[in-house]
């Protein structure tokens, strides 16, 4: 009797574990069937939009982040390579129209310089990409680690590009700095002395007085210091021009079309590839 008693209860036990999951999935199942009804018109949207289509878009994206509550966020969910799919083809949008991103307050015209916006969209399709590629997981870490690599690059190039920017500031009682930059977490100025108003409303800078300097951090951590008093000529590292050709190159190649090409070939022919591939194109 004891052991039919035990029995009942494990077939119960099983029956409410098999329901359990049964409503998880379903529910789970609800929720993508949700989530991709949301984001289905972003693939309506694709190479260069006109000004009209840029607008719809924009209405598009507010409509989203205006209608859906921040506490039903959580319950709009793709599987993971359906989320990879839509990263790479929305972050492939914005890298052909990158000035979507900047909206008011913050227009294209409060930006320094737009391209290396486009170059970060274009590693982060890439990256999508590259998650999605059915090939050897060595050769898809390799990619993947240069990718990040080329990010830093693209930081510091645009944090530098800035940095002399800054540098070439006329002296003034009133200093302007150039608009944020791409890959720039902050910046803290560092107060030097006041100029001087004359009774005829012109300024003088007091003698031996401190301009003072700024403090930059870019998105990686890295710190950068400007010192108005004691400029140091450190230059660019690399030609911004050859590295967004370079990054340019290497979107145009790396396409769907020869990531499914990749996928064909056996595990060897692919490693063999991307590592022939590195020294003819990747590199300096």
């Amino acid at each position: 009797m004891h052991k039919n008693r035990l029995l009942f209860l494990s077939i119960i036990c099983i029956f409410i574990a098999c329901g359990g999951v049964f409503f998880w999935h379903t529910q789970r199942q609800k929720n993508y069937a949700k989530t991709r009804e949301l984001y289905a018109p972003i693939y309506s949207y694709s190479g260069k939009l006109t000004a009209e289509q840029q607008k719809n878009y924009t209405k598009y994206i507010s409509s989203i982040t205006e209608g859906v509550k921040q506490s039903d966020l959580g319950k709009y969910k793709l599987p993971k390579r359906e989320l990879l799919q839509l990263e790479a083809h929305s972050m492939s949008l914005h890298r052909d129209n990158p000035e979507l991103v900047f909206r008011e307050p913050l227009g294209v015209d409060k930006v320094f310089d737009i391209r290396p916006y486009r170059m970060h969209f274009s590693l982060l399709a890439l990256i999508a990409k590259t998650k999605l590629a059915d090939i050897p997981a060595k050769s898809r870490k390799k990619i993947l680690q240069y990718l990040e690599t080329l990010s830093k690059r693209l930081t510091k190039n645009s944090v530098e590009t800035y940095i002399e920017k800054v540098k070439n500031t006329p002296p003034g009682p009133n200093t302007k700095l150039p608009p944020m930059a791409f890959g720039i977490q902050s910046i803290k100025p560092i107060v030097g002395d006041e100029w001087i108003m004359e009774a005829d409303g012109s300024f003088h800078f007091p003698e031996g007085g401190k301009r003072g300097a700024l403090q930059i951090t870019d998105t990686y951590g890295n710190e950068y210091t400007v010192d108005f008093d004691s400029p140091t000529d450190t230059g660019i590292t690399e030609s911004t021009v050859k590295l967004h050709e370079h990054i340019d190159i290497l979107f145009e190649y790396l396409s769907d079309e020869e990531f499914q090409r990749l996928a064909s070939l056996s595990k060897a022919e692919v490693v063999k590839e991307i590592d022939m591939l590195f020294p003819v194109i990747w590199t300096d």
